[in-house]
Protein backbone atom coordinates (compact mmCIF):
# COMPACT_ATOMS: atom_id res chain seq x y z
CA UNK A 1 0.00 0.00 0.00
CA UNK A 2 1.50 3.38 -0.98
CA UNK A 3 2.69 5.53 1.91
CA UNK A 4 0.34 8.39 1.12
CA UNK A 5 -2.66 6.06 1.37
CA UNK A 6 -1.46 4.69 4.70
CA UNK A 7 -0.97 8.21 5.98
CA UNK A 8 -4.39 9.33 4.80
CA UNK A 9 -6.11 6.22 6.18
CA UNK A 10 -4.52 6.53 9.62
CA UNK A 11 -5.21 10.27 9.76
CA UNK A 12 -8.85 9.96 8.69
CA UNK A 13 -9.51 7.12 11.14
CA UNK A 14 -7.97 9.03 14.05
CA UNK A 15 -9.85 12.22 13.20
CA UNK A 16 -13.13 10.34 12.71
CA UNK A 17 -12.69 8.63 16.07
CA UNK A 18 -12.10 12.02 17.70
CA UNK A 19 -15.30 13.37 16.15
CA UNK A 20 -17.30 10.36 17.35
CA UNK A 21 -16.01 10.76 20.91
CA UNK A 22 -17.22 14.36 20.87
CA UNK A 23 -20.58 13.24 19.48
CA UNK A 24 -20.84 10.63 22.22
CA UNK A 25 -20.08 13.21 24.89
CA UNK A 26 -22.74 15.52 23.47
CA UNK A 27 -25.30 12.77 24.00
CA UNK A 28 -24.53 12.89 27.71
CA UNK A 29 -23.75 16.51 28.40
CA UNK A 30 -25.71 18.65 25.92
CA UNK A 31 -27.70 20.79 26.62
CA UNK A 32 -27.76 20.20 30.39
CA UNK A 33 -24.05 21.00 30.78
CA UNK A 34 -23.66 23.85 28.35
CA UNK A 35 -21.44 26.87 29.04
CA UNK A 36 -22.03 28.24 32.53
CA UNK A 37 -24.28 25.32 33.55
CA UNK A 38 -21.76 22.94 35.09
CA UNK A 39 -23.07 23.62 38.61
CA UNK A 40 -26.74 23.37 37.71
CA UNK A 41 -28.78 20.62 39.35
CA UNK A 42 -29.27 18.72 36.10
CA UNK A 43 -25.60 18.85 35.16
CA UNK A 44 -24.50 17.82 38.67
CA UNK A 45 -26.73 14.76 38.41
CA UNK A 46 -25.19 13.80 35.05
CA UNK A 47 -21.73 13.94 36.61
CA UNK A 48 -22.46 10.72 38.52
CA UNK A 49 -20.29 7.81 37.35
CA UNK A 50 -23.38 5.67 36.71
CA UNK A 51 -23.65 7.54 33.39
CA UNK A 52 -20.03 6.80 32.32
CA UNK A 53 -20.20 5.01 28.99
CA UNK A 54 -16.68 4.56 27.57
CA UNK A 55 -16.34 1.29 29.48
CA UNK A 56 -19.63 0.78 31.30
CA UNK A 57 -19.95 -1.22 34.51
CA UNK A 58 -23.06 -1.92 36.55
CA UNK A 59 -24.78 -0.05 38.02
CA UNK A 60 -25.01 1.84 34.75
CA UNK A 61 -27.61 4.15 33.21
CA UNK A 62 -27.34 4.78 29.46
CA UNK A 63 -27.82 8.30 28.15
CA UNK A 64 -29.06 8.65 24.58
CA UNK A 65 -26.76 6.99 22.04
CA UNK A 66 -23.55 7.85 23.90
CA UNK A 67 -22.36 4.26 24.29
CA UNK A 68 -23.10 3.41 20.66
CA UNK A 69 -21.24 6.45 19.39
CA UNK A 70 -18.31 5.60 21.66
CA UNK A 71 -18.39 2.06 20.30
CA UNK A 72 -18.04 3.39 16.76
CA UNK A 73 -15.19 5.63 17.90
CA UNK A 74 -13.31 2.66 19.38
CA UNK A 75 -13.84 0.63 16.22
CA UNK A 76 -12.36 3.49 14.20
CA UNK A 77 -9.40 3.46 16.59
CA UNK A 78 -9.06 -0.26 15.95
CA UNK A 79 -8.64 0.53 12.27
CA UNK A 80 -6.04 3.21 13.02
CA UNK A 81 -4.17 0.84 15.35
CA UNK A 82 -4.00 -1.72 12.55
CA UNK A 83 -2.43 0.81 10.17
CA UNK A 84 -0.03 2.80 12.36
CA UNK A 85 2.57 0.07 13.03
CA UNK A 86 3.12 -0.45 9.30
CA UNK A 87 3.46 3.30 8.88
CA UNK A 88 5.76 4.11 11.78
CA UNK A 89 7.50 1.09 13.27
CA UNK A 90 10.94 0.84 11.69
CA UNK A 91 11.25 -2.88 12.28
CA UNK A 92 10.49 -6.08 10.33
CA UNK A 93 7.08 -7.70 10.00
CA UNK A 94 7.56 -9.93 13.04
CA UNK A 95 7.18 -6.80 15.19
CA UNK A 96 4.77 -4.79 13.03
CA UNK A 97 2.17 -7.54 12.71
CA UNK A 98 1.81 -8.35 16.45
CA UNK A 99 1.66 -4.63 17.29
CA UNK A 100 -1.09 -4.10 14.71
CA UNK A 101 -3.06 -7.17 15.82
CA UNK A 102 -2.82 -6.31 19.53
CA UNK A 103 -3.85 -2.67 19.09
CA UNK A 104 -6.71 -3.48 16.73
CA UNK A 105 -7.98 -6.30 18.95
CA UNK A 106 -7.97 -4.15 22.09
CA UNK A 107 -10.02 -1.34 20.57
CA UNK A 108 -12.32 -3.74 18.71
CA UNK A 109 -13.20 -5.53 21.96
CA UNK A 110 -13.85 -2.25 23.82
CA UNK A 111 -15.83 -0.88 20.87
CA UNK A 112 -18.00 -3.97 20.56
CA UNK A 113 -18.59 -3.93 24.32
CA UNK A 114 -19.64 -0.26 24.29
CA UNK A 115 -21.94 -0.77 21.31
CA UNK A 116 -23.65 -3.89 22.68
CA UNK A 117 -24.03 -2.32 26.12
CA UNK A 118 -25.72 0.70 24.59
CA UNK A 119 -28.01 -1.43 22.46
CA UNK A 120 -28.96 -3.64 25.39
CA UNK A 121 -29.39 -0.72 27.80
CA UNK A 122 -27.18 -2.40 30.39
CA UNK A 123 -23.49 -3.19 30.81
CA UNK A 124 -22.61 -6.50 29.20
CA UNK A 125 -20.74 -9.11 31.26
CA UNK A 126 -17.40 -10.43 30.08
CA UNK A 127 -13.76 -10.74 31.07
CA UNK A 128 -12.53 -9.78 27.60
CA UNK A 129 -13.33 -6.11 28.07
CA UNK A 130 -11.54 -6.07 31.44
CA UNK A 131 -8.39 -7.46 29.82
CA UNK A 132 -8.72 -5.07 26.87
CA UNK A 133 -9.16 -2.08 29.17
CA UNK A 134 -6.07 -3.11 31.14
CA UNK A 135 -4.03 -3.30 27.94
CA UNK A 136 -5.40 0.07 26.76
CA UNK A 137 -4.62 1.74 30.08
CA UNK A 138 -1.18 0.27 30.83
CA UNK A 139 0.31 -1.97 28.15
CA UNK A 140 -0.25 0.23 25.10
CA UNK A 141 1.14 3.46 26.62
CA UNK A 142 4.05 1.49 28.10
CA UNK A 143 4.79 -0.06 24.72
CA UNK A 144 4.56 3.31 23.00
CA UNK A 145 6.95 4.79 25.53
CA UNK A 146 9.50 2.01 25.03
CA UNK A 147 9.21 2.33 21.25
CA UNK A 148 9.70 6.09 21.48
CA UNK A 149 12.85 5.69 23.58
CA UNK A 150 14.28 3.13 21.16
CA UNK A 151 13.43 5.39 18.25
CA UNK A 152 15.06 8.33 20.01
CA UNK A 153 18.39 6.63 20.71
CA UNK A 154 18.42 4.74 17.42
CA UNK A 155 20.78 6.50 15.04
CA UNK A 156 18.74 7.98 12.15
CA UNK A 157 19.32 7.24 8.52
CA UNK A 158 21.24 9.89 6.61
CA UNK A 159 18.97 12.83 5.92
CA UNK A 160 16.16 11.67 8.24
CA UNK A 161 14.57 14.49 10.27
CA UNK A 162 11.37 12.89 11.50
CA UNK A 163 12.32 11.55 14.93
CA UNK A 164 10.94 14.57 16.81
CA UNK A 165 7.63 14.26 14.96
CA UNK A 166 7.37 10.58 15.82
CA UNK A 167 8.05 11.51 19.45
CA UNK A 168 5.25 14.08 19.34
CA UNK A 169 2.90 11.56 17.75
CA UNK A 170 3.73 9.03 20.45
CA UNK A 171 3.04 11.62 23.16
CA UNK A 172 -0.34 12.44 21.60
CA UNK A 173 -1.32 8.77 21.45
CA UNK A 174 -0.25 8.18 25.05
CA UNK A 175 -2.21 11.27 26.14
CA UNK A 176 -5.39 9.68 24.74
CA UNK A 177 -5.15 6.66 27.07
CA UNK A 178 -7.13 6.42 30.33
CA UNK A 179 -4.54 7.33 32.98
CA UNK A 180 -3.39 10.63 31.42
CA UNK A 181 -7.03 11.46 30.69
CA UNK A 182 -7.85 11.34 34.41
CA UNK A 183 -5.96 14.61 34.71
CA UNK A 184 -6.15 15.97 31.16
CA UNK A 185 -9.93 15.67 30.99
CA UNK A 186 -10.72 18.11 33.83
CA UNK A 187 -7.83 20.36 32.77
CA UNK A 188 -9.16 20.53 29.21
CA UNK A 189 -12.66 21.55 30.28
CA UNK A 190 -11.40 23.72 33.15
CA UNK A 191 -13.68 22.14 35.73
CA UNK A 192 -13.10 19.55 38.44
CA UNK A 193 -16.13 17.52 39.47
CA UNK A 194 -16.96 15.46 42.53
CA UNK A 195 -17.19 12.52 40.11
CA UNK A 196 -16.95 12.82 36.30
CA UNK A 197 -16.19 16.31 35.00
CA UNK A 198 -18.58 17.52 32.28
CA UNK A 199 -17.29 16.87 28.76
CA UNK A 200 -14.11 15.25 30.12
CA UNK A 201 -14.96 12.08 28.19
CA UNK A 202 -14.65 14.18 25.01
CA UNK A 203 -11.20 15.46 25.98
CA UNK A 204 -9.44 12.45 24.48
CA UNK A 205 -10.58 13.78 21.10
CA UNK A 206 -7.96 16.53 21.44
CA UNK A 207 -4.84 14.31 21.41
CA UNK A 208 -6.42 12.08 18.77
CA UNK A 209 -6.97 15.08 16.47
CA UNK A 210 -3.39 16.19 17.12
CA UNK A 211 -2.18 12.67 16.30
CA UNK A 212 -4.17 12.74 13.06
CA UNK A 213 -2.23 15.82 11.99
CA UNK A 214 1.15 14.53 13.19
CA UNK A 215 0.84 11.36 11.12
CA UNK A 216 1.74 13.46 8.09
CA UNK A 217 4.92 14.73 9.73
CA UNK A 218 6.05 11.54 11.42
CA UNK A 219 7.24 9.70 8.32
CA UNK A 220 9.49 10.72 5.42
CA UNK A 221 7.93 12.12 2.30
CA UNK A 222 8.96 9.24 0.09
CA UNK A 223 8.49 5.64 1.08
CA UNK A 224 8.69 4.10 4.52
CA UNK A 225 12.37 3.69 5.39
CA UNK A 226 13.67 0.12 5.02
CA UNK A 227 14.98 -1.85 7.92
CA UNK A 228 18.39 -0.63 8.97
CA UNK A 229 21.37 -2.69 7.89
CA UNK A 230 25.01 -2.61 8.89
CA UNK A 231 25.74 -0.69 5.71
CA UNK A 232 23.47 2.13 6.90
CA UNK A 233 25.64 2.63 9.95
CA UNK A 234 29.00 2.37 8.23
CA UNK A 235 31.06 5.49 8.74
CA UNK A 236 32.60 6.74 5.57
CA UNK A 237 35.88 8.54 6.33
CA UNK A 238 36.14 12.03 4.94
CA UNK A 239 38.90 12.53 2.39
CA UNK A 240 42.09 13.86 3.87
CA UNK A 241 43.32 17.26 2.83
CA UNK A 242 46.31 17.37 0.55
CA UNK A 243 49.49 18.39 2.24
CA UNK A 244 50.10 21.99 1.68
Amino acid sequence: MPLVIRRALASVLLLSAAAMFVAAAAQRWWPACGPGLFDSDTCLRLQDHVFDYLVAYEPWTPVGQAAQYAGVAFLLLAGAAAVLPFLLVRRPLWLQVPAAVLGAAVFAVIGAYAWTSGEAGRAQPGDAVNAATFVWALVLPGGLGVWSLIDLVDEPWPGERHTRWRGALTAALVASTPLPQLSLGPITVGYSSHDTSPWSDAALAVPLAVAAALVWKATPGGTTPPRRTDADLRVVPSPSRPAG
